[in-house]
């Protein structure tokens, strides 16, 4: 994904020559990724693969990000942790003690300039990704939804930059729905699913499932890569999802 300029929503129209995927948080495991996309049979001459953000911290291989960042047929919204490492750079943003709590430990032993490089990019990542595919058009953000929940004023907003602080901060950070799942989950039938307006289905991470679940309209594809070695990815063409995961110091696609 290169970008000369800030757009704060990127939207890709419908692949006509491949493959369109979405895949879950990735934490520095690149091993887990280098897997899914054999397991895939990844394209990069035709494919594209739609990164939820975190793809760094709390792994071994979060050095690896800067790589895929650069490839023309990987994309990237802002994820918290990508903010984090940016916002210590940044000194001015008192970050770096938040992130260090949080995996940024990797960053002692890369390059400053590396970490630079980062920042910088991270400048021109979107907050949000549409991409139309044979089902609808479908949105890709890391953590959720402001509680308007409308995908329509979403964009609208941020295209506009009107976007209220803390809906910002909700693309980033929130956990709300997931709370609402989770309670849903628990002691059914007491929380209703939210459906957000305007739009097919919206792809998060941030939040820890197991298995990729649907709540309302939102799918939480974050299966813990980096807590129980299972990385997700969505083809959004047929819907299907893929996990792969170790098993006796291999790999598995389940």
């Amino acid at each position: 994904m290169s970008q000369s300029q800030f757009t704060a929503v990127l939207h890709l129209e419908r692949n006509l020559n491949g493959r369109d995927f979405v895949v879950g948080d990735i934490h520095g495991h690149f091993e887990l990724f280098d897997l899914l996309l054999k397991a895939i049979k990844f394209n990069p001459a035709v494919d594209r693969m739609i990164s939820v953000g975190d793809t760094i911290d709390r792994g071994p291989e979060s050095e690896r990000a800067l790589h895929y960042w650069k490839q023309p047929w990987f994309y990237l919204v802002r994820g918290n942790h990508e903010a984090m490492l940016a916002g210590s750079i940044d000194l001015l943003t008192g970050m770096s003690n938040l992130w260090m709590k949080n995996g940024g430990e990797w960053s002692f032993d890369v390059p400053e300039s590396m970490l630079d490089e980062m920042a910088e990019i991270y400048k021109f990542l979107p907050y949000a990704i549409s991409i139309e595919t044979p089902h609808g058009e479908v949105g890709i953000v890391h953590a959720d939804l402001p509680a308007h929940r409308s995908w329509t004023k979403l964009i609208k907003g941020l295209q506009k930059n009107k976007t209220k602080e803390s809906d910002v901060k909700a693309l980033l950070w929130s956990r709300e729905t997931y709370r609402k799942y989770r309670m849903s989950r628990e002691y059914g039938g007491v929380m209703k699913e939210s459906f957000i307006q305007g739009i097919h289905k919206v792809y998060v991470g941030h939040s820890i499932v197991r298995n990729p679940a649907l709540f309302g309209n939102t799918m939480f594809i974050d299966t813990g890569a980096y807590c129980n070695g299972r990385l997700t990815a969505i083809d959004l063409m047929t819907e299907d999802v893929i996990i792969v995961q170790p098993k006796r110091d291999k790999y598995e696609s389940v």
